[in-house]
Formats: C-alpha cells, structure tokens, sequence
C-alpha cells in the first residue's frame, strides 16, 4: 500500500465518520496514564497510538494484515499526530485473539475491548495487576468481565456534546447501568458533509485487582 492508500483508508473510516473516537483515547490518557495497550479485534483503527506510545494492534482479517504491512507509512501518520515526545511503538499480531497470543502475561497497562466479543475473557491475562480495560460491552464483554473476581467496574465514559466524560459512581450505580445497558441499535446519521458516527454509547472502565 502506497502512503496515500494508506492514509486514505484510515481517514475514509475513521476521521471522515468521526469515528476515530480520539476524545476518548486522550480522556483515558489523562485520566489514567497508561503508558502500554493491547487492542485486539483493531481492524485499522490506529487513533490510539497517537495518545498511547507502545500499542500492540491484533486482528485475524485480511484488510488489517494488508494494511499494517506499511509500518513506516503508518509511522508517518501516527508521528504527524502523536502527543507524546517519545517515539511511538507499534506492533501488529495478524492472529485470533481467542487464542494464545506471543505476548507477556500481566504485561500491559490498557485493553481496549470496542466492537468485538470475548476480549476481556480472552485477554485479561496480559494486563497488569492494577491495570484497566475499557469495553462498550460489545457482545456483553463488560457484564461477563465482571463476573470474574479479579475484575472491578471503577467508572464509566460517556460523550456529552462534544466531550468524553467519566463518571465514577458507587459500584452498585455502575452495576445497575451496566447491567441494564443495550448498545444503540444507530451509531450514523447523515450531516452536511455525508454519514458521520454518533458516539451515543457507555464506555465500561474495568480495574484488574489481581
């Protein structure tokens, strides 16, 4: 893929939708400080690496293999966007996340879990004691992550006009939430300049005690 392929793919789903969600990933930064991130069932989405300095992306398509294969142009984009000083890290793992990963256990200090299932369950073993994972509860990931007794339900994010907000309620107002949550059934509605996402969803933060 040339630079502009690449470039292109990433802006026409991501950026172009408002889907890129890069208020969430600096809110979650400053918020949390997470220095390593692991986010399996990535697709192309590397906004997270221009918050986040050492991220490894997993996914098992074809579209994901073919466009990590560019890591200098995919450099270029994350270092003309990047917050941070140090250079950026990234590591793609063209592989099911279901399955054992090449990666250390209790390793990382973030795990992303948007838009695919069984993350948590699959992948809580390579986050750190004390570290966070947020989830949209896709395919209930939250509801089943905190059926585990080393997982706590510490907050939850949600977009209010133009900004992420946490919110950190008691446990039992969080659970009440989550437990009562549905996703959207409608992410997209039509502006002036064509389909853009609307971010109407809870962002689940869950805290790995042990």
């Amino acid at each position: 893929m040339k630079h502009v392929g690449i470039t292109g793919s990433y802006n026409r789903f991501y950026p172009a939708l408002n889907f890129d969600r890069a208020g969430l990933f600096e809110l979650i930064k400053d918020k949390y400080g997470c220095g390593t991130v692991l986010y399996p069932g990535c697709s192309i989405h590397i906004t997270p690496s221009f918050y986040f300095q050492h991220v490894v992306y997993v996914d098992i398509s074809e579209t994901a293999k073919e466009f990590f294969k560019d890591n200098q142009n995919i450099l270029s984009i994350v270092n003309s966007n990047k917050k941070y000083k140090q250079s950026a890290y990234i590591q793609f793992i063209h592989y099911d996340y279901t399955k054992e990963l090449p990666v250390r256990e209790n390793n990382y200090d973030l795990l992303l879990s948007i838009y695919a299932g069984c993350i948590t369950k699959s992948c809580k073993k390579y986050i750190k004691r004390g570290g966070i994972i947020v989830s949209n509860n896709h395919h209930n990931d939250a509801q089943e992550a905190i059926e585990d007794s080393s997982v706590t339900l510490e907050a939850l994010i949600r977009k209010k006009g133009r900004r992420y907000q946490i919110e950190e309620k008691t446990e039992e107002m969080l659970l009440k939430t989550l437990k009562a949550y549905t996703m959207p059934l409608k992410n997209m509605r039509r502006s002036n300049c064509g389909m853009e996402y609307v971010d109407n969803e809870c962002y689940f933060v869950l805290r790995k005690t042990h």
